[in-house]
């Protein structure tokens, strides 16, 4: 079957460059067998399943300025000074961006998506990749973007759970199960080239550096990968980027569209695997 599954990894306003990337896929005619998004990249892959192209349409229906104005400072470290200051189990309660998912969806459900959807999210208590593909996608997404310490984590059948980037930043297994063809989309940060200047920003940057490994682990599976790249760091909350990651996401698909559309090749091999027949 003609056509890719696309993994939309997380990344704060990053993930505003998935829907660029999608929007390159659709007006070259590439079709997408099914989206899976983690934490930015779940907003995208359910935002362009139910028809919200524009990524301020988006934009505006879940921005915080009090969560916004955590950028400043670098997220990471003004979350840890905030943390220190206020002794309690998250900073928000996550009102606004519940209300502004429940505006962008309403009533919708992930099996009635018209792209196979797939949202990743994390077990708080087990740290288990959790993948949704049932139930009411605003709280869905809100699950994948429930920053620990930041949100509140959100309870589904039993579990608590949170953003998906805890488990893993690029959903590609979760592709991979909706369709056998990934492009996997990665809105990461370049490494940072400063080393610690405190004990505390040691233990963030080696969090970091352990979810990169597990990223990069991650994406040796995807068919092919495609990175963001921005040209500085992006800070989570810099909403002030957004037309500079859109366009990024809408160059970089460019780039590799030669490369997609191969991939998205009917080939005869896979087709008599899906066949079950010797080809």
């Amino acid at each position: 079957m003609y056509g890719v599954a696309i993994a939309l990894g997380g990344g704060g306003v990053r993930g505003y460059a998935h829907l660029g990337v999608l929007a390159v896929l659709e007006e070259a005619r590439i079709p997408i067998r099914g989206l899976a998004g983690s934490s930015a990249g779940a907003l995208a892959a359910a935002a362009y399943a139910f028809g919200h192209k524009d990524p301020w349409r988006v934009h505006e229906a879940i921005f915080d300025r009090e969560i916004a104005g955590l950028r400043r400072g670098g997220n990471l470290r003004t979350l840890a000074k905030l943390f220190s200051a206020f002794r309690r189990p998250h900073l928000f309660e996550a009102e606004r961006l519940a209300t502004g998912l429940q505006g962008l969806f309403g009533e919708a459900r992930l099996e009635d998506s018209p792209i196979p959807l797939a949202i990743q999210a994390a077990d708080l208590l087990t740290g288990e990749t959790i993948v949704l593909r049932k139930g009411p996608v605003w709280r869905a997404v809100l699950a994948s973007m429930a920053i620990p310490g930041l949100f509140p984590p959100v309870t589904w059948e039993g579990r608590l759970l949170v953003d998906g980037d805890v488990a893993e930043k690029v959903p590609v297994g979760a592709a991979k199960a909706l369709f056998p063809k990934v492009v996997a989309v990665d809105v990461s940060n370049p490494p940072p080239q400063e080393g610690p200047k405190t004990a505390l920003e040691a233990a963030l940057l080696a969090g970091e550096a352990s979810r990169r490994r597990l990223k990069d682990r991650a994406l040796r599976e995807a068919d092919l990968v495609l990175a963001l790249n921005p040209p500085m760091a992006i800070d989570t909350f810099d909403h002030e980027k957004i037309p500079l990651v859109y366009e990024l996401g809408r160059k970089r698909a460019q780039e590799r569209l030669k490369e997609i559309r191969a991939l998205a090749q009917i080939r005869l091999k896979d087709l008599a695997l899906a066949l079950r027949v010797r080809p």
